[in-house]
């Protein structure tokens, strides 16, 4: 399995880092970090967890990153790996939504506030003829 590449892009797209910067985190030197992530050269499990945690995630996550990112793209753009379902309406029951009957709720909602303030206003002895916009 070639992880280099995975390395490489959750350090360059997901941190922002250099490669100079986790060589130096790892006590090697740029260049022999570069062949880690052209996988050039091989990794030990102790090297590739020096690496998850200067990178502040797992080892699974480095070695799934390329499947994990596929999936993830695909349940988000609809494509053949979520079956066609559209997440933008999962859990959402259509045949009781009625965008009218919201509209109604929120033009109630909004007659109240105005009553309780027109009556606030009363209680203050507070003439909004008087007030000016």
């Amino acid at each position: 399995m070639k992880i280099g590449s995975n390395i490489k892009e959750i350090r360059e797209v997901e941190k922002n880092y250099k490669r100079s910067y986790v060589a130096q985190k790892l006590n090697i030197t740029t260049r022999a970090y570069a062949n880690i992530e052209n996988d050039i050269t091989g990794l030990t499990v102790n090297r590739l967890q020096e690496i998850a945690s200067i990178l502040d995630c797992s080892i699974s996550y480095i070695l799934n990153y390329k499947q994990s990112k596929k999936e993830f793209y695909n349940h988000f753009h609809n494509y053949n790996g979520n079956k066609g379902v559209n997440i933008l309406n999962q859990g959402v029951n259509f045949s009781n939504f009625s965008l009218q009957k919201l509209q109604e709720e929120l033009l109630q909602s909004q007659r109240e506030r105005i009553a309780l303030l027109e009556t606030l206003l009363k209680q203050n002895n507070i003439n909004i003829s008087n007030i000016q916009t």
